[in-house]
Parts: structure tokens; C-alpha cells; sequence
């Protein structure tokens, strides 16, 4: 298996965060919120 990019291993951290915090995943829309995606 390939090693994440950068920008995978951000949107893995944030999905690890989030997930502890609230006690289930973010959705995609939180997640591209949070990343300042602008389309899903």
C-alpha cells in the first residue's frame, strides 16, 4: 500500500479528532466544511 499524502493524512486527523469528540464520524459535508472544500 502507498503512504497517504499529506492532505490524506490531514483528513484522516480530523476524522480521528471529530470522531472523538462527537463519539461518531463527520459527514462529508462537515468534513469538506472543515477542509474549506467547496463542493462535495
Amino acid at each position: 500500500m502507498e503512504p497517504l499524502t499529506d492532505r490524506q493524512a490531514e483528513i484522516l486527523r480530523l476524522v480521528r479528532e471529530l470522531t472523538e469528540v462527537s463519539g461518531y464520524p463527520p459527514t462529508r459535508a462537515e468534513i469538506a466544511e472543515k477542509m474549506g472544500f467547496r463542493s462535495v
